[in-house]
């Protein structure tokens, strides 16, 4: 039996985890520049007392209601305003003019003596995508003479002084 010389793997050195450094001057230190229009003046005093009514809290989830009980309420009585049933005035304080405008514009005018269809929100779906802004898609439906309609209707919604605001108000 003759026997076989034993091989020895060969071993290389891995590369430095790192480059070298090759550079002989420190990095130079960040600079940001904002030129001509883009530049804004920011006035406010460094010694602004926490209290003073110049300086507006950004709204935190903490601080509002749940969005979704709130949004049925409000879309169902946006939609009996837009249907002629509910004054448009009720919903100031919560919409903004544009959609305050939208409602106006889109309400429709009952006749005295006919009775308008009750619409029902069926389901609401909420999405926050930050910290202050509800995203709220609803199913809502009202009788008609072949069964009930559906339609659907999104919202967005933003905290102000501890309450939801709609700001933007689209019926399908």
């Amino acid at each position: 039996m003759t026997a076989t010389p034993l091989l020895t793997p060969y071993v290389r050195a891995a590369p430095p985890y790192q480059p070298p450094y090759d550079d002989e001057l420190p990095p130079a230190a960040l600079r940001l520049v904002v030129a001509g229009s883009a530049e804004l003046p920011f006035d406010l005093p460094v010694d602004t007392p926490p209290g003073d009514p110049t300086l507006v809290q950004f709204p935190t989830r903490r601080r509002l209601p749940d969005p979704a009980p709130w949004a049925r309420q409000f879309i169902q009585a946006a939609l009996e305003a837009l249907s002629g049933r509910r004054p448009v005035a009720q919903l100031q304080r919560w919409a903004s003019p544009s959609v305050l405008d939208g409602i106006n514009h889109g309400r429709r005018r009952s006749e005295p003596g006919i009775s308008q269809p009750v619409v029902v929100v069926r389901s609401i779906h909420v999405g926050e995508p930050a910290d202050g802004i509800a995203e709220v898609c609803a199913v809502v439906s009202r009788p008609d003479a072949d069964g009930p309609r559906f339609r659907a209707v999104a919202a967005r919604l933003e905290g102000h002084s501890g309450q939801w605001r709609c700001v933007t108000l689209q019926v399908g």
